[in-house]
């Protein structure tokens, strides 16, 4: 069993014991009675589960993510906020009196998520310049509302993020409060098999994967479970009733989240998350109209936050939306191990549905291309069921390398 230690609405939690397969919406509904955040799809789709996630260590930036498909050990270290910490006192915030106020829920099941996306869009530096409709709307398309429609929703949404200073949290950044909680005792000795590992450096994942050194531990006898955002990962877990018995979590390795553009190569780590992928290729130099294109279509903003690209790739699914890109700009895999370090063109990475050439103790490092003369000489579309956050019936990447003649 993995202690846990991290703050909740501004509180220092520690929790003695959790099952390494638990989500943070375990922890909180069934562990601290925060019942705000609801269980709805189990993979990241509806959106009722959402909550706000900072990294107080490395990215102070508050990010909307889904406890559902979050591991609660994922947590360490971090700061939690749900729909019970909004309020100032008697004081709703922002987000909530305009819900309120534009009549924005029937049933209510689905409200705390939809004011957990709103407020996290309203914690942003230029919430007060992204208040459009078109703004909200996007801010909200990894929520599902079964009631009321949604312009009400939207209309709310449009009110209280252009408020500014009046959204922000009192104890975002403030001293954390002690509390302590106790989990309940394993409910059966295989449970306290599970193990939880947090990397904090390539060496140190290189040497918990090597196969000679993982031997002289019983714990790590099992193939380990490597994961950082877990958005695909704890699909699994909830709907297929996956269990991993030895987990790492290497979202935490800086030097895999690390975007590099040297000489004409751009080499991406493979835990860089979707959004942070977006706002790169949204910027000069390298705006690229094609790349923001997939990453828009690409899941929730609760799903970017957290998933990463080499997720996308060592997952192995055919409907994987950043593979067709890559194999258009002939993309090579850096693949590591505590022996040695290889190059694979991408072509040659994935074997079978599922099925990809990383080796007994090698993990991704990071993906590299040679970057277009110009952007706009790639281009990328998709057909889905569902405009947003849906995968693809239809997924196509296209480079023209023009020449001169």
């Amino acid at each position: 069993m993995t202690p846990v230690r991290t703050t909740v609405n501004g509180s220092a939690v520690a929790v003695q014991a959790v099952d390494a397969n638990a989500s943070l919406l375990d922890l909180l509904r069934e562990q601290l009675n925060l019942k705000g955040t609801k269980q709805g799809c189990g993979s990241g789709d509806c959106g009722a589960c959402t909550v706000i996630l900072q990294d107080l260590s490395d990215n102070p930036q508050p990010r909307a993510i889904n406890a559902c498909i979050t591991p609660v050990a994922a947590a360490q270290g971090k700061h939690v906020i749900t729909v019970e910490g909004l309020a100032d006192g008697d004081v709703l915030h922002p987000v909530q009196q305009a819900l309120i106020d534009q009549h924005g829920s029937q049933c209510g099941f689905c409200t705390p998520g939809f004011v957990m996306a709103l407020t996290a869009h309203s914690l942003g530096d230029d919430a007060p310049k992204r208040c459009g409709r078109e703004d909200i709307v996007a801010a909200i398309s990894g929520n599902l509302c079964r009631c009321t429609g949604y312009w009400p929703i939207v209309s709310a949404g449009m009110t209280a993020c252009g408020v500014g200073e009046a959204a922000q949290l009192r104890h975002l950044n403030g001293p954390a409060q002690k509390t302590e909680v106790h989990q309940h005792p394993a409910a059966n000795a295989a449970d306290s098999a599970n193990d939880y590992q947090i990397a904090q450096s390539e060496s140190q994942l290189s040497q918990w994967l090597d196969p000679v050194t993982a031997s002289d531990r019983a714990s790590q006898l099992l193939v380990p479970a490597i994961i950082a955002g877990a958005t695909d990962a704890w699909v699994g877990v909830n709907q297929a009733l996956q269990q991993h018995e030895s987990i790492i979590d290497i979202s935490r390795v800086q030097s895999l989240k690390t975007i590099t553009a040297k000489g004409s190569v751009l080499r991406i780590g493979a835990c860089v998350t979707h959004t942070e992928l977006l706002e790169y290729f949204s910027t000069a130099p390298q705006q690229c109209a094609a790349i923001q294109e997939l990453l828009h279509r690409f899941g929730s903003p609760q799903v970017r936050n957290r998933g990463t690209i080499g997720g996308n790739i060592c997952g192995g699914s055919p409907i994987a939306d950043w593979p067709p890109v890559l194999l258009a700009l002939d993309a090579v895999a850096t693949l590591n191990s505590s022996g040695a370090t290889r190059d694979l063109a991408l072509s040659e990475f994935f074997l079978d549905y599922r099925q990809t050439s990383l080796m007994p103790g090698e993990f991704l490092a990071s993906l590299a291309f040679d970057m277009p003369a110009c952007w706009s000489q790639l281009s990328f579309d998709k057909i889905s069921k569902r405009y947003e956050d849906d995968i693809s019936s239809v997924c196509a990447a296209i480079y023209i390398d023009q020449q001169d003649a």
